[in-house]
């Protein structure tokens, strides 16, 4: 079945994620492959936080631009989040304390759902994504250190398998393919496109919508 609306999605996630506390039963994946032996010894831990906002138009997804500076993934479009420090009680506090920090997100106000599957990337972060709710009348304040931009997607729009492009590039000296979903002038692939993929997968029969 595709996507419906906001509550089929949330009671979705509910149930087939993983809980917000406790241990993790979804298979961690991503672009395993890209990743050597010798760094997943060292893979760093980090979480982001999908964040769902019930906007009176529909329900949308708090996105930001990376800025060119960065030094993983400079300028690509991002969930908010990054590594968990040693001072994280957990995944789902570092994902509420780097949103808090690069955009403004009073983790309180968060409805927490559930952890998607981990994904990790080609540059050795193994990332847990956080699903959270926030306030309808959520404004951004994004620190212009932490992010380019911050814009919004529609829920609708990331779950719908018709949305999901597919695309290739060479990577490290291999060609590799990948999602991306564009969408009003922004370029979402990569990472942030795989655990939307991923996510998509999870609560979605990946043959409709």
């Amino acid at each position: 079945m595709a996507f419906t609306d906001l509550d089929d999605f949330l009671a979705r996630a509910r149930q087939r994620l993983d809980p917000v506390i406790g241990e993790g039963a979804l298979p961690v994946g991503g672009d395993l492959d890209m990743v050597e032996a010798a760094q997943l010894a060292s893979i760093r831990a980090a979480a982001v936080l999908i964040g769902v906002i019930p906007r009176a138009q529909g329900a949308t997804v708090l996105l930001t631009q990376r800025p060119d500076t960065m030094a993983s993934h400079p300028g690509q479009v991002a969930f908010p989040g990054g590594k968990v420090d040693p001072s994280d009680a957990d995944h789902v506090a570092a994902a509420l304390r780097e949103a808090e920090e690069e955009v403004g997100v009073v983790p309180g106000e968060v409805e927490l759902i559930g952890r998607s599957a981990p994904y990790v990337t080609g540059t050795a972060f193994r990332i847990t994504p956080v699903i959270g709710v926030l306030p309808p009348d959520f404004v951004a304040r994004p620190d212009p250190n932490e992010v380019a931009d911050v814009f919004e997607a529609p829920l609708e729009y990331l779950f719908k398998q018709i949305n999901h492009r597919q695309g290739s590039g060479v990577w490290n000296g291999k060609r590799r393919s990948f999602t991306e979903m564009p969408w009003n002038g922004f370029r979402i692939w990569g990472v942030t496109a795989g655990i939307i993929r991923v996510l998509y997968k999870t609560l979605y029969d990946p043959e409709e919508g």
